[in-house]
């Protein structure tokens, strides 16, 4: 089996109100080349057994959990079993547009050297209405 061209890693710590929309906003991606890796840092909410139903509905998904190290140390342990030529960071809180892998890609692989993409966002409130305009 090939190794995925991305690795989306999502810490995920004290975010059950939104960490559906998150993780099924990543699995709706339409670049479907990567594999998204839940770090569980030691959630006291029912985070953890969320990202556990996860592997079950989409076999790109893999899950780990640790103790609560906070978020750096989620993302290195995703970075430590990460097997993508490219590396992605969602916060678990977020969501993103079913473009947004497709665009990092298409961007990076347009650029070969480059070490870091960075794109625009979008600040909405809990009903998705927007707060304010991102990077250009």
């Amino acid at each position: 089996m090939k190794n995925p061209a991305v690795s989306v890693i999502v810490p995920v710590y004290n975010v059950e109100p939104y960490l559906a929309r998150c993780l099924d906003s990543i699995l709706a991606q339409t670049f479907t080349d990567f594999e998204l890796l839940l770090i569980d840092d030691g959630s006291p909410d029912r985070c953890g057994e969320i990202c556990d139903e996860y592997p079950g509905k989409d076999n790109r998904v893999r899950v780990f959990h640790q103790p609560n190290a906070g978020v750096s140390c989620a993302r290195n342990k995703g970075l430590d079993v990460a097997k993508g030529h490219y590396v992605v960071f969602v916060d678990s809180d977020d969501y993103v547009l079913p473009s947004y892998l497709h665009a990092l890609y298409e961007d990076a692989s347009a650029h070969p050297g480059v070490g870091l993409v960075v794109h625009g966002h979008h600040s909405v409130n809990s009903w998705g209405e927007p707060l304010s305009d991102g990077l250009p």
